[in-house]
């Protein structure tokens, strides 16, 4: 939640990184930033991966991304799984490495998490009355995150960005641009304003007892 609070007010939910282990003893924050580093890079990979698919099968944007997008996956990959010994005055990095497994699980969660937003999109598209079908829905969002996590974009303006990316996408489905609007604000609401609110009162609580 106080990572959520600090990302708010950074570019590209940089925040994120210090508001997660802000709470935790000086010793281990150097840690906890590293794991953060692998869960974000791991939640960024099958953001990436999810794009690459819905640009394949519809290709919204130049389509000579359905063929960059893969060779962009697969890189991310090698990357991700790479192991790299390092030496010298960099050998404190060596510590901060994690196992191919744990890295295979948390790309499991990332997709977990990913189809839960997925999910929270169909959700909200219902209960406001937009008659969009499972796939396409699915085939939007998957772009419109793809785009966010790409665009340098600051919290408590992304709203926009989202309202004018979902009206571009889902414009054959409803012709209602304030319905679409509405939608974009309500996840945006639940996944980032009343979080932050949250993390905000919490790191009021803990500066005090310090």
């Amino acid at each position: 939640f106080v990572g959520q609070a600090l990302a708010f007010y950074t570019p590209n939910r940089l925040g994120d990184y210090v508001g997660r282990t802000i709470m935790l003893e000086e010793g281990d924050k150097k840690m906890a930033l590293a794991k953060v580093g692998w869960v974000s890079y791991a939640q960024l990979i099958i953001t990436i991966m999810m794009g690459a698919i819905a640009l394949f099968i519809k290709p919204y944007f130049a389509t000579w991304l359905q063929w960059a997008m893969p060779l962009t996956v697969l890189l991310a990959l090698l990357i991700y799984y790479t192991k790299i010994n390092f030496k010298g005055k960099w050998v404190f990095l060596n510590r901060f490495q994690i196992d191919s497994s744990i890295k295979s699980v948390l790309l499991i969660l990332s997709l977990c998490r990913y189809l839960i937003f997925i999910l929270q999109y169909a959700w909200a598209a219902s209960m406001l009355g937009i008659q969009i079908p499972l796939f396409e829905l699915m085939t939007g969002v998957a772009i419109l995150f793809l785009t966010l996590s790409v665009l340098p974009t600051i919290s408590y303006t992304e709203w926009v960005v989202r309202g004018q990316i979902i009206t571009m996408l889902f414009a054959s489905w409803c012709s209602n641009s304030l319905l679409l609007i509405a939608l974009a604000t309500m996840i945006w609401c639940v996944n980032l304003v009343l979080p932050a609110i949250i993390g905000a009162f919490l790191l009021l609580g803990f500066k005090l007892k310090r």
